[in-house]
C-alpha cells in the first residue's frame, strides 16, 4: 500500500493488520514487507512508448521504407530494437516515469533527425502523461 503523508499513515496500517488479522484466522501466513515507493514507469508509459513504435511504423509503411539488405518492412518490435541498441538500453521496463520521459526524448530527437524532420509523433511523452493523469510522476 502507498503512504506519501503521515495523515494516512495509521489508516493504511489498520487495513494492513485487519486484513493479515482476517488471513491468519483463515489459516493463511502473512509476508509483510515495508520499504520506500520509488515509482516506476507506468501502464500509460508502456502504452506511449508501443504508440511511437506504431505511429513511426506507420510513417515508415506509408513512405515504403524497408529495414536491412532484405527490405524487410518495419516493425514496432524492430524499431524497439533499434532503440535499445542505439541508445544501450536493455529493457525501459523499470525506468521511473521522470527517466522515461528522458528517453522519450532522446528517442523522438533520434528519430526526427534521422527521418530530417519528417516524422512528427503525435503527442510528447510529457502531455499525453499528464493527460492521462501522470504528471505528478514526471515532475
Amino acid at each position: 500500500m502507498f503512504i506519501k503523508d503521515l495523515n494516512h499513515i495509521k489508516q493504511v496500517f489498520r487495513l494492513a493488520y485487519t486484513q493479515a488479522e482476517e488471513m491468519i484466522k483463515n489459516g493463511k501466513q502473512v509476508d509483510v514487507e515495508v520499504k520506500e515507493f520509488k515509482s516506476k514507469r507506468s501502464n500509460e508509459a508502456n502504452n506511449y512508448y508501443w504508440l511511437f513504435c506504431s505511429e513511426l511504423n506507420k510513417f515508415f509503411y506509408d513512405i515504403g521504407l524497408s529495414y536491412g539488405d532484405l527490405n524487410l518492412p518495419y516493425t514496432p518490435d524492430i524499431i524497439h530494437e533499434i532503440n535499445k541498441t542505439i541508445f544501450g538500453v536493455k529493457t525501459t521496463t523499470k525506468m521511473k516515469t521522470g527517466e522515461f520521459c528522458d528517453y522519450m526524448m532522446k528517442v523522438l530527437i533520434f528519430w526526427t533527425e534521422r527521418t530530417h524532420g519528417e516524422f512528427q509523433m503525435t503527442e510528447l511523452p510529457e502531455s499525453y502523461l499528464e493527460r492521462k493523469g501522470y504528471m505528478e510522476l514526471v515532475k
